[in-house]
């Protein structure tokens, strides 16, 4: 009789390895994992609350799409960081090409030393395994 396979997932990953905060370098950011996000009326798959130092992500969804929400969120904290944020009237922050790569790079190389072990569970490819 074949055994079935359940998915390991990246929510799955997080939660296995205990990841429940994140280091940014000026702060730690908690993980949050919840179903049902809603922003301003609209579910949404992931929020950074800077105020709060919150990430949230939608545990429901895949793992490519877990994935993929929690790089662009850490991408909100690399470009805050690096200054790019809001300015105080609440306008974008306008630089170059090359200034933006520099500094986001900087921000993820910074991420990525800080926090070895969810990088290296955030490369991983989704597993099955036998349940």
């Amino acid at each position: 009789m074949a055994r079935a396979k359940t998915e390991r997932t990246l929510i799955t990953r997080l939660e296995e390895e205990e990841i429940t905060e994140i280091h940014c370098g000026y702060r730690h950011f908690k993980l949050s994992l919840k179903r049902g996000i809603i922003e301003e009326g609209h579910k949404c798959q992931g929020l950074t609350d800077f105020d709060e130092g919150v990430i949230t992500l939608e545990r429901s969804n895949n793992h490519e799409t877990v994935r993929e929400t929690l790089l662009h969120e850490l991408v909100h904290v690399v470009l805050e960081v690096s200054g790019l944020g809001d300015d105080e009237d609440g306008k974008p922050t306008h630089v170059n090409n090359e200034e933006l790569t520099t500094r986001v790079s900087r921000g993820l190389l910074l991420l990525m030393n800080l926090n070895p072990e969810l990088f290296s569970i955030l490369n991983e490819r989704q597993e099955t395994e036998p349940s």
